[in-house]
C-alpha cells in the first residue's frame, strides 16, 4: 500500500493521521501517556513486570479506569467478614461502572482482594451454581440504578449458593476456579 493509497483511509473528518489519531480515545488516555513515557532506552533499570502488564492491558483494550477514591475503597474490601458480603454492593456497583470493567472483571478483583468471602462469576461458573435458576445478567447498553441493583442481588446470591455447595474437599477460596472446569468438562457450548 502507498501513502496515497493509505490516506484514502483517512475519514474526511481530519486533517490527516496525527489529527485522527488525536481523537482515538485509546490512544488519548492517561495509560497511553503514561507508557509512552516510560523512555526505556534512557532508563532501562526502570522496567519491570508492573510496565509489562500495563502495556498488555493496553493492547487489549482492556485497561480499567479506577479512580483512587475506588482503589481504596477496594483495599477496605479486605476486611469484610462473610456474614458483610453484601455491604461490598455498594463498590460493586462503581467497579461495574468503570470503563474496562465488567461482571467477570469486578467480581474477580473482589475475588483476589479477600477470597474467602468473594468468588469470580462468570458464564460457566454462573451455570452450574445458578444456571437452571435464572439467565446470565447480560448487561444493558447503558447500566442503569435498576440493572445494577439486579446485578448485586444476583451476585450475592450466588455467593450463599455457592457457599452450600461448598465443604468437604472442595474448598470456598477455589470453588470459582473448579466451577469453571466442571462446566467445561459438561461440554456445554457457552452462547
Amino acid at each position: 500500500m502507498d501513502r496515497e493509497e493509505l490516506n484514502r483511509y483517512l475519514p474526511p473528518e481530519y486533517r490527516d493521521f496525527n489529527d485522527w489519531c488525536a481523537h482515538i480515545p485509546k490512544y488519548n488516555s492517561g495509560l497511553t501517556v503514561k507508557i509512552d513515557a516510560f523512555n526505556l532506552p534512557e532508563h532501562p533499570e526502570s522496567w519491570s513486570r508492573e510496565k509489562l502488564y500495563e502495556i498488555v492491558l493496553w493492547e487489549l483494550n482492556r485497561y480499567p479506569q479506577i479512580d483512587d477514591a475506588l482503589f481504596a475503597e477496594l483495599g477496605r474490601i479486605a476486611g469484610l467478614k462473610r456474614a458483610d458480603a453484601r455491604k461490598a454492593a455498594p463498590t460493586l456497583k462503581k467497579l461495574l461502572q468503570c470503563r474496562n470493567v465488567g461482571l467477570t472483571m469486578a467480581t474477580a478483583i473482589l475475588r483476589f482482594i479477600n477470597p474467602a468471602v468473594f468468588q469470580t462469576m462468570n458464564r460457566r461458573n454462573f451455570h452450574v451454581v445458578l444456571g437452571s435458576e435464572e439467565e446470565y445478567p447480560d448487561p444493558p447498553t447503558k447500566l442503569t440504578p435498576a440493572f445494577l441493583d439486579r446485578v448485586c442481588d444476583c451476585y450475592f446470591r450466588y455467593l450463599e449458593a455457592l457457599r452450600e455447595l461448598t465443604g468437604d474437599g472442595f474448598a470456598f477460596e477455589v470453588a470459582d476456579r473448579m466451577l469453571y472446569q466442571v462446566d467445561k468438562a459438561s461440554g456445554r457450548k457457552l452462547s
